[in-house]
């Protein structure tokens, strides 16, 4: 499911890969290291359990990146061997080992179907907040926040800073902005740093970039040694680096809304769906590119539908009720196709 907890800050918080959950027609077919999920940006989500002392959205799914990279162009559904890092349903590790059984890798048909039932509702969550949040504000920053292992081979092999920002080298934020992120973390004991080098943002950064017109957009992601005791499992959080670790992002996210709130003004927003026509467009793509979501060159407004119209404008907690764990699935096992790319419908 696709968890919202509603701030009213300018800064969302958006987790695409904290989530653990597998659909029992996926985890029946996964070999050992697939069950491991090493890949996860796990327990992230407590390091950002502050949220409500600023005021801040944060977005998350329960669903696990080995079912989909919900930070990953819904197009690039092909589960090439060599491209690990561009699958949007991987069959590899971060490290290039298999995690699925011989044959039950996901086929392009499977991969549409966890578009429909993951990626376009999380993206839907996200464009809803992104509305809600600029006609307070005029301006929006979105924290794509993830975290990943400090040692993966061919991955990190110069090392992985504790904390990595991406920007596409200036294209998804105001570069000021970004300085100001960055400098709230130069000169801690035991921070290291890197810009736009081990991450540059994909397809959240990519898609809902637009500085120009009041959408920020950064990559954040963590080494998991800034928070866990042991970077594999159970991945046991560590609460004394995380308590360290959030006195420092409390300090860093308030810059950030300050900076978002000076200057701004509210505006409403151009219609944007979050509900592609057709498998493979980018979630929202087409609508964020022309009209853009903001202006802030502009006091024009337009009339437009308010995606927030049947949510309880005090409401804190907005759960869109996508289950993976109850997906439907065919009564008995001679009923299923036979072939070995089956979609999620499957008898188990």
């Amino acid at each position: 499911m696709i968890l919202v907890e509603q701030g009213q800050s300018p800064l969302i918080l958006c987790l695409p890969h904290s989530g653990s959950d597998v659909p029992k027609a996926v985890n029946t077919r996964l070999n050992a290291t697939g069950r491991l999920q090493a890949d996860l940006a796990w327990r992230l989500e407590r390091v950002f359990d502050f949220h409500k002392d600023l005021d801040m959205t944060v977005i998350r799914s329960s669903v696990s990146r080995y079912v989909i990279d919900l930070d990953k162009d819904p197009s690039t559904y092909a589960n090439a061997p060599t491209d690990t890092a561009g699958s949007l349903c991987p069959a590899l590790t971060l490290d290039g080992k298999r995690i699925y059984q011989d044959g039950e890798e996901p086929g392009p048909t499977e991969a549409e179907q966890r578009v429909l039932l993951f990626h376009q509702p999380f993206h839907k969550a996200l464009l809803s907040q992104i509305d809600r949040l600029t006609r307070i504000h005029g301006r929006v920053v979105i924290l794509d926040c993830q975290s990943m292992r400090s040692q993966i081979k061919g991955v990190t092999d110069k090392g992985l800073p504790l904390v990595n920002i991406g920007s596409l080298d200036g294209a998804s934020c105001n570069r000021d902005l970004r300085n100001l992120f960055v400098g709230s973390f130069n000169g801690l004991e035991g921070f290291t740093i890197g810009v736009d080098e081990q991450t540059r943002g994909g397809f959240i950064a990519q898609c809902y970039g637009r500085p120009g017109q009041g959408l920020h957009c950064m990559t954040f992601l963590l080494a998991q040694r800034a928070y866990l005791r042991h970077e594999s499992p159970p991945f046991e959080p560590d609460k004394t680096r995380i308590a360290r670790l959030q006195s420092v992002l409390k300090d860093s996210f308030s810059r950030v809304i300050d900076w978002a709130s000076v200057g701004a003004k509210p505006q409403a927003v151009a219609t944007i769906s979050a509900q592609p026509d057709t498998f493979g467009q980018a979630a929202g793509q087409a609508e964020v590119d022309a009209p853009a979501p903001v202006n802030e060159t502009t006091d024009q407004t337009a009339t437009v539908p308010d995606p927030q119209a049947e949510v309880d404008a005090g409401a804190e907690h907005e759960i869109i009720p996508v289950d993976p764990m109850t997906l439907p699935k065919l009564p008995k096992a001679t009923d299923a196709p036979a072939n070995k790319n089956l979609p999620l419908q499957v008898a188990e």
